[in-house]
């Protein structure tokens, strides 16, 4: 019983420092997407899913319903790893519950970002719009590239026993995302790029000096003097 309640308290803790972590991260990811958008994360591990964050009630409860009901945009995202994208919610028909707690909530769009977070376990960014058929190229560029990092920072943290080491991988790779996202801001703001092109730019330059993306991003940024704002959600 002690080794269980043990193993229960490791795992609620987990959950809680999850939450800290990518909470902040998504309020960010919302409100540099623009389009009228909500960002929740949900996690699957060993088929098991739930939220792990959100920025906000609303754009959580719908990933709650969804994952009650193993049925949803994020799951089928997760299941096909692919991206899902659902121009209007009110024309939707292949999951009733998921689509009418979102109308009901005051969404008319959503789409589903899925990425791997090592053996048995998966993530989706699921993004929540107000307005109907939201998603440009850029856009999508964009919060796939959001899940597509969130994936590899759940894949160190899900590495990691120690609770202290799990927050000190949580932050470090949190900020490489940061770097990241506002290179490709700031590259975008200076030199008029698409999200597709900074992003292609970005992997151009690390592959050329041999290191990787969150460096490269630094060199961006050097060169640039600084872009700080033009980022997507930095943590303070």
């Amino acid at each position: 019983m002690s080794d269980y309640r043990d193993l229960s308290g490791r795992v609620e803790a987990e959950a809680a420092l999850a939450q800290w972590c990518l909470g902040d991260f998504a309020l960010r990811a919302a409100a540099h997407l623009g389009t009228d958008s909500e960002c929740s994360i949900t996690l699957r591990r060993t088929g098991h899913a739930r939220r792990a964050a959100s920025s906000s009630h609303r754009a959580g409860h719908c990933d709650d319903v969804e994952n009650q009901e193993h049925s949803g945009g994020c799951i089928e995202a997760m299941d096909e790893m692919h991206v899902v994208l659902v121009p209007d919610l009110a024309l939707e028909d292949r999951w009733h519950d998921w689509t009418q707690a979102a109308l009901t909530v005051g969404f008319r769009s959503a789409a589903a970002f899925p990425s791997s977070a090592g053996p048995d376990a998966e993530i989706a960014f699921n993004v929540y719009s107000e307005r109907v058929a939201p998603w440009t190229r850029d856009t999508i560029v964009r919060a796939d590239m959001y899940a597509q990092q969130i994936g590899l920072v759940m894949g160190l943290v899900l590495n990691v026993t120690d609770l202290q080491a799990k927050l000190e991988a949580f932050q470090t790779a949190l900020a490489a995302q940061a770097a990241i996202d506002q290179a490709i801001g700031a590259m975008m703001q200076n030199q008029g790029c698409t999200a597709d092109e900074g992003l292609t730019i970005l992997r151009s330059a690390a592959g050329n000096r041999n290191v990787d993306l969150p460096h490269a991003a630094a060199a961006v940024l050097g060169g640039l003097g600084g872009g700080r704002d033009a980022g997507g959600p930095p943590r303070d």
